[in-house]
């Protein structure tokens, strides 16, 4: 693995549901199998789909395990934070409690 690393960065949509899984999945994959880190961008999310916050746990996981460079989520909205901790996955997705 180089020394370098990049990171590539993915700004999420206002509604990442079902329709949207498979797009998250391919990115995430993506960045992974590339060795490079991934900056989600979830500033404009406005709704989250159970499918997609399933492949943001995978994706975090899978990241971790590698060992290489992460996957991040950066600028969370509010309704973005709201729905990971009323299901109480801010620790699956890194993210600190409110």
């Amino acid at each position: 693995m180089s020394s370098e690393t990049t990171n590539n960065s993915f700004t999420l949509p206002m509604v990442a549901d079902l329709t949207f899984a498979p797009i998250l999945k391919q990115r995430s994959e993506q960045a992974l199998a590339a060795g490079t880190g991934l900056v989600l961008d979830c500033s404009q999310m406005q709704r989250i789909g159970t499918p997609c916050l399933q492949i943001l746990i995978g994706a975090v996981d899978a990241f971790t395990r590698a060992g290489g460079p992460a996957l991040v989520i950066s600028n969370p909205s509010e309704v973005f934070l709201e729905a990971v901790s009323t299901l109480g996955l801010n620790g699956a997705l890194g993210l600190a409690k409110a």
